[in-house]
């Protein structure tokens, strides 16, 4: 009598929609094998596991390391897809039995491998098991896609921080305490100027923990204020640039659009400057001071004190200093820089630059100049892009425009809007009877004083703003 390994497997959807059952299976092959006469050497089973492949399947791992070892010649299964859907995996474990001269049937297709037809027809029947699980794969897809465009969040993972969904709704309900914490984040980054770090200090500092119950990390923070789930919108394949789309949601808003839109603004002009390394109050010329020689930017590089540590038990002494990414790479010849030497070098050059055409020189006594029909149509056109910033706000709103073209089209408009608002400021001091005078030497002389006064911290923010290139 041949020695026979019977194979079953389920997953939790097919035993309800077609009654394939680890029991009616077993039962099924066990009265086959009676009938051929085989001796049933072991049951291997793999209840609520899909056949998509064979990792995380222990009972098929298991059949494969006894028919190896040559205790079975003969493997049985009900039906070919509950081996496997891949063909590949098919084929492989076909090559393997082969191999250990250990024969495969299928009760179903009634297929024996023992013949060459019925090697050719078992990889036809995987063709189309195959074929079917993509097909249901691709049905999936875009059942979730229509369920998000009607507006249900898909919280295939979980819910947004700040929601809940019990098991059996569709529509998402706000968690208070959570939705608090999203409130006071978006608050934090927006009127408080708090940075993506600070947001992620201040939460863990409190106790504060995740969804996970686990501490907050700066893209936990960058994707919670990018969400657009807390205007009331779903969006659907994140990963996706092709398919992804947004659609109102039915569900609450925690954040107001207002709210919302200025801060994905704000986070627009901040992520302009993308750093290797992110700066911070020691060394805030990272992300803006590029190399000389070939380009390239500088990233932060810490010098360390070549000392003992001390009986005290304090560690060397760190210098910060800045390094071309280039070079790092072997690129570039440029030499790491202290960060001391760049203040100096900045500070110097601040006061020794005298081209900043910010205002011309005016003559003291100047008299008064009409300049009311500028500033009446300078005005007018301020009031135009005021509107049409509105405009095309709502047309993102409306999910007319995405995102990447409402970012292109604010950061222009913003643009010339602070273009006009620096001209009429000129030409309004110019209307007076004695304007206020400020020369180019005034002004280099009033910026190395307030930067002389700045701390760490105040500076990387003037850094941040106002200084693209160094």
């Amino acid at each position: 009598m041949v020695n026979t390994g019977v194979y079953v497997r389920v997953s939790t959807d097919e035993q309800v929609r077609e009654g394939y059952s680890i029991r009616a299976q077993e039962e099924k092959l066990r009265a086959y094998a009676t009938l051929k006469e085989w001796r049933i050497y072991s049951v291997y089973a793999d209840e609520g596991i899909s056949g998509k492949d064979i990792d995380g399947r222990p009972a098929i791992k298991q059949l494969i390391a006894d028919v190896t070892s040559g205790k079975i010649k003969n493997v049985l299964v009900y039906k070919i897809d509950r081996l496997t859907r891949s063909t590949k995996n098919l084929i492989e474990l076909v090559e393997i039995f082969n191999n250990h001269h250990c024969a495969f049937n299928s009760l179903q297709e009634s297929i024996d491998t023992s013949s060459a037809t019925g090697r050719m027809f078992l990889k036809i029947v995987g063709i189309f098991a195959e074929f079917e699980r993509e097909n249901l794969a691709e049905r999936v897809r875009l059942g979730m896609e229509r369920k998000a465009k009607e507006g249900y969040a898909l919280c295939s993972f979980t819910p947004s921080y700040g929601y809940n969904r019990e098991n059996g709704n569709k529509i998402q309900e706000i968690e208070n305490e959570e939705a608090a914490i999203v409130q006071r984040v978006f608050n934090m980054y927006l009127h408080d100027d708090f940075s993506y770090t600070q947001i992620a200090d201040t939460l863990n500092a409190e106790n504060i923990s995740t969804k996970f119950n686990k501490k907050w990390a700066v893209g936990t923070i960058r994707r919670m204020l990018s969400n657009p789930n807390y205007v009331g919108r779903v969006r659907y394949a994140t990963d996706d640039t092709t398919r992804y789309f947004e659609a109102d949601g039915h569900h609450e808003a925690i954040i107001n659009e207002t709210t919302y839109y200025q801060v994905q603004e704000k986070i627009g002009k901040v992520e302009r400057v993308s750093r290797t390394k992110h700066p911070t109050s020691g060394v805030y010329f990272c992300g803006v001071l590029h190399c000389h020689l070939c380009g390239a930017k500088y990233s932060t590089h810490w010098n360390y004190k070549k000392t003992e540590r001390s009986a005290d038990g304090r560690r060397p002494a760190a210098y910060p200093s800045y390094r071309c990414t280039s070079a790092f790479k072997k690129c570039c010849t440029a030499k790491i820089i202290a960060h001391s030497k760049v203040e100096r070098a900045f500070e110097e050059y601040i006061a020794h630059y005298e081209d900043f055409n910010l205002l011309d020189k005016v003559e003291a006594d100047k008299p008064k100049i009409d300049n009311s029909a500028e500033i009446a149509a300078i005005a007018a056109e301020i009031r135009q892009i005021e509107k049409k910033t509105e405009e095309i706000m709502s047309l993102f709103v409306t999910n007319t425009i995405d995102f990447v073209t409402y970012q292109g089209m604010v950061k222009i408009s913003n643009e010339r809007r602070g273009e006009l608002e620096a001209r009429l400021i000129l030409l309004q001091n110019a209307q007076q009877e004695k304007a206020v005078i400020y020369t180019v030497s005034d002004i280099i002389a009033n910026f190395r004083d307030n930067w002389a006064v700045l701390d760490g911290e105040q500076r990387l923010q003037f850094v941040q703003k106002f200084i693209k290139k160094l």
